[in-house]
């Protein structure tokens, strides 16, 4: 299968002729010339690619190879430069990932030597491409897109001229939501920085670093023994940081707190601006009771919706989404094809006016509801106002590039003769 997809690939990046063939030249742009051949090999290239038969028309082919052709010398013209380095860069990056399909280097070269071509071919090749492509990228960019600007008075008279043939805004609902992330309690806190002091009371007392931190940390970091490697200033989260610099070699810390969770850091090696450091971390953690106690509180608002309450008021108070919470748990404007995929079925399930049954995922619990209830209709201009943009703009574009690349073309010495 990797030889099959390199193949295919190949097919889009390297030149042959059909022995058979008698080359000519079939279109001249300044003093470039397009061979048969080159023709021949771009319509091999698209086809490869999936395109369709009845797109692979050779005059409109050749149409498009000459349009580029004249892209690219009205580039040079306004001296339009790109990045060397990093094309070559990415070039040879790309080759990489290339040669990384195959098991073996010399499976790759096999493959390149099948093709009558070499690395450094493919590589030239693929640097020709990207530069090609960079600067027609630019030219663009410069002649013909910085140019289409789309006015606020065209997006509208264009909407009122065609909104009676926008697809129709299906039947929504004003979605509501209420949402409590578990979280651990005082005692779940302390009881996790009582075992941190623990743990950087024995670690201080002689007792291996390594095996501790294999046993008790909450980092990655543990199948190294806590280990970090070195590090400079301004790499780790400042608490930690500070802490770590200030210790001397052998030192171990006292708990250090940040965003993580507890800290016991211990400094192995020094060397001009930089510390190697092992740590354990204790991360602060739910337990099974704060999770009872958060999905025992959202049932009871659950209940107290359902006995007459107001869902508005009870998001305000006790929803953890402040954004939401601030406008009574109000989401927005939402469809059935807008409802988030995870809890689309619960919500849609669950009738209108009803709160969902409290709903979980990965540590946080949510309460939904559908309430006023929006019966199908036409987009308004602002609901797809960033549409019409894209369209007209996408519109204006296509009409300056044809303009602009008449004009390029009445500029150059072109000849077509197929």
């Amino acid at each position: 299968m990797k030889k099959l997809i390199f193949c295919l690939l190949l097919l889009s990046v390297i030149l042959y002729v059909a022995a058979d063939e008698v080359d000519r030249i079939v279109a001249k742009v300044g003093n470039e010339v397009i061979l048969m051949s080159d023709l021949a090999t771009q319509i091999n290239q698209m086809r490869s690619a999936g395109v369709r038969e009845d797109l692979l028309n050779a005059q409109e082919v050749l149409n498009n190879m000459v349009n580029h052709e004249v892209m690219l010398q009205k580039a040079k013209e306004l001296q339009i430069t790109v990045d060397e380095n990093a094309i070559k860069k990415y070039a040879e990056n790309y080759m990489q990932q290339l040669s990384g399909q195959y098991e073996t280097e010399a499976e790759f070269l096999a493959d390149l030597r099948k093709m009558n071509t070499t690395k450094r071919d493919l590589l030239n090749y693929f640097i020709e491409q990207i530069t090609e492509n960079a600067l027609t990228e630019q030219l663009v960019e410069q002649q013909i897109s910085r140019q289409v600007l789309v006015e606020e008075d065209e997006m509208r008279e264009f909407y009122e001229a065609s909104k009676d043939t926008m697809a129709v805004k299906p039947v929504s609902w004003d979605l509501k939501m209420i949402i409590r992330e578990v979280k651990p309690s005082e005692a779940s806190i302390a009881a996790d920085l009582a075992l941190a002091e623990e743990l950087r009371t024995r670690a201080d007392s002689g007792e291996d670093f390594a095996t501790l931190a294999a046993e008790y940390s909450d980092c990655p970091s543990k199948e190294q023994g806590g280990d970090l490697g070195f590090f400079k200033q301004g790499m780790m989260v400042k608490p930690f940081e500070d802490a770590a610099f200030e210790l001397s070699i052998g030192e171990v810390s006292q708990v250090v707190e940040s965003q993580f969770g507890y800290h016991i850091i211990k400094v192995t090696d020094k060397r001009e601006g930089e510390v190697r450091a092992s740590h354990i971390l204790i991360t602060a953690s739910a337990t099974e009771d704060d999770d009872a106690r958060e999905m025992e509180l959202m049932q009871s608002i659950r209940e107290r919706v359902i006995a007459g309450e107001s869902f508005d008021e009870l998001a305000t108070e006790y929803s953890m989404d402040p954004q939401s919470a601030a406008d009574g748990g109000l989401l927005g404007e939402f469809g059935e094809r807008d409802l988030p995929e995870l809890f689309s079925a619960p919500i849609m399930n669950t009738a209108v006016g009803t709160p969902t049954e409290v709903l979980r995922n990965e540590g946080i619990l949510y309460l939904f509801l559908r309430g006023v209830e929006h019966p199908e209709r036409i987009y308004t201009f602002e609901e797809v106002r960033e549409q019409l943009q894209n369209y007209l703009s996408q519109v204006k574009q296509a009409e300056a590039y044809e303009e602009w690349i008449a004009k390029a073309k009445a500029e150059t010495y072109v000849q077509i003769s197929l």
